[in-house]
């Protein structure tokens, strides 16, 4: 039969991490061991699960003598399950009853499709939840990847959130588990490391909630934008070039979504030479985008400018471009006009930060004092603090 276990990492939990166990213990599919690894809190998170264990015996707890982080905290706990698939939990988010079971349902049933298993992680789709448990938006950002795509895919963006996923605990030893130098995106590179031997599966439904508040640590933009380029950088730009176009799209989809990873990793020229040979399809959103972002890098707002125009002109409602042109009309003293741009990037995605900031920054508007946006916008954003 068919072994699951949850790790849920600790530290300073005390408010929320019942509820969280809570969660797991009213599962349809009852879980066969809890384990709780607590990195060294300061807070009473110890005495609340020691109070839980005493009335559920299927509930450990590990204590670690000195704060490693979460990633040496979930390591930990892998080792010490003794199942076959792994549920992740952070210490203040909530499992919907059914997760359990539809997780392992819904792997069950498309393993069985094909000759020989393909899938050895599922997530859901999520809701934020506030402090007090109030959902403030429901997110769906995954996609179900087959194995020979889901690298291809997941090089663009971690669309798997920690909190809700299913994995074989046998793959993920064997990738390596967490890498413990990373503070941040440390669940993005697990992901890409898993998606080289497994497809990635995905349910459409809300089965977690995810609580945002003042403590969470993907709170920090520059440091996971700065961890992101680190992982990335892991990789040859040989093996990523041939895992995105391994992918079923149109050469040209192909060829722009490598290139935006080239422009994130400082390779301007090397990217905008692919551009230029995407010349036929100059009417492509995509290839204008690029173009634009490229033409900022090199400072050259006229050339930017009618490439973002040329965005919106195919797409109306894109936000990026909206914001980028909102911010070289200010540049160039066209206010009015910079406004009208930022407006309607703000109405169309009210937690824009960089559309926002732009719209409240005052004269003289310059290079240093707006903000451009370097990557088209997740249909739906997510609010975060800028430190």
């Amino acid at each position: 039969m068919t072994t699951i276990c949850a790790v849920i990492p600790s530290f300073n939990s005390e408010l929320y991490i019942e509820q969280t166990i809570n969660s797991l213990l009213n599962q349809t599919r009852p879980l066969d061991k809890i384990i709780i690894v607590d990195d060294c809190s300061q807070d009473s998170t110890v005495q609340v699960v020691s109070k839980l264990i005493k009335k559920n015996k299927n509930i450990e707890l590990i204590q670690l003598k000195q704060n490693f982080g979460s990633a040496h905290a979930r390591n930990i706990g892998v080792e010490r399950a003794n199942c076959d698939w792994i549920l992740f939990m952070d210490s203040d988010d909530i499992a919907h009853p059914t997760l359990v079971e539809e997780l392992e349902t819904y792997l069950d049933d498309l393993n069985k499709k094909s000759n020989e298993k393909e899938y050895f992680l599922v997530h859901p789709n999520y809701r934020h939840i506030d402090e007090n448990g109030v959902v403030v938006d429901e997110l769906q950002f995954g996609r179900q990847y087959k194995k020979e795509e889901a690298l291809g895919f997941l090089l663009l963006r971690n669309t798997i959130a920690t909190s809700g996923v299913l994995v074989s605990r046998e793959l993920f030893q064997r990738v390596g588990g967490f890498n413990t130098n990373y503070r941040y995106s440390e669940d993005w590179d697990l992901w890409l490391r898993i998606s080289e031997h497994s497809g990635i599966a995905h349910i459409d439904k809300y089965l977690v909630d995810i609580r945002r508040h003042s403590n969470n640590l993907s709170a920090s933009l520059s440091k996971m934008h700065e961890h992101e380029i680190k992982v990335l950088s892991s990789y040859s730009l040989e093996k990523m070039r041939d895992a995105i176009f391994r992918r079923s799209l149109s050469y040209t989809q192909n060829a722009c979504d490598y290139v935006a990873l080239l422009f994130r990793l400082e390779k301007w020229q090397e990217g905008y030479r692919i551009l230029i040979k995407l010349e036929d399809d100059k009417d492509n959103e995509m290839v204008s985008f690029l173009k634009g972002i490229y033409f900022l890098k090199m400072k050259d707002l006229l050339e930017a400018e009618r490439s973002f125009i040329n965005v919106i002109n195919i797409s109306p409602n894109d936000g990026a471009s909206l914001n980028n042109l909102g911010a070289i009309n200010l540049i160039n003293g066209k206010i009015k006009d910079g406004k009208m741009f930022l407006l309607k990037a703000i109405e169309l995605y009210p937690n824009y930060l960089d559309a926002n900031y732009n719209l409240r920054a005052k004269p003289p508007y310059t290079w240093e004092t707006v903000k451009f946006t370097w990557r088209r916008l997740r249909p739906k954003l997510i609010s975060y603090n800028q430190q």
